[in-house]
């Protein structure tokens, strides 16, 4: 898997780097699943990639999905933001 570090600019996936929290799966192919010529690309990925980026927090964006759907949990999204702004002068 590859991520984007800037415009244009890739590398491969870290433990660590932001993902979608639903995410599952592996990042990069099971060994027996690679022909055996290209078996020293997973063992070099594993020595220099597979490390955690330190101090990388997980997204705090992605961290809030979800929250406060127990405020409109009976009433459809439109009509609770019409709702509060009906005292909006």
């Amino acid at each position: 898997m590859l991520v984007e570090t800037a415009y244009g600019r890739r590398r491969l996936y870290r433990p660590g780097d932001p993902q979608h929290p639903q995410r599952r799966g592996r990042m990069f192919p099971d060994r027996r699943d690679v022909p055996s010529q290209y078996a020293e690309l997973i063992d070099w990925y594993e020595r220099t990639n597979s490390r955690a980026v330190p101090g990388k927090a997980p997204d705090p964006l992605l961290a809030l999905r979800g929250s406060g759907r127990e405020l409109w949990a009976d009433e459809h999204a439109d009509a609770y933001v019409n709702r509060l702004r009906e005292g909006w002068a």
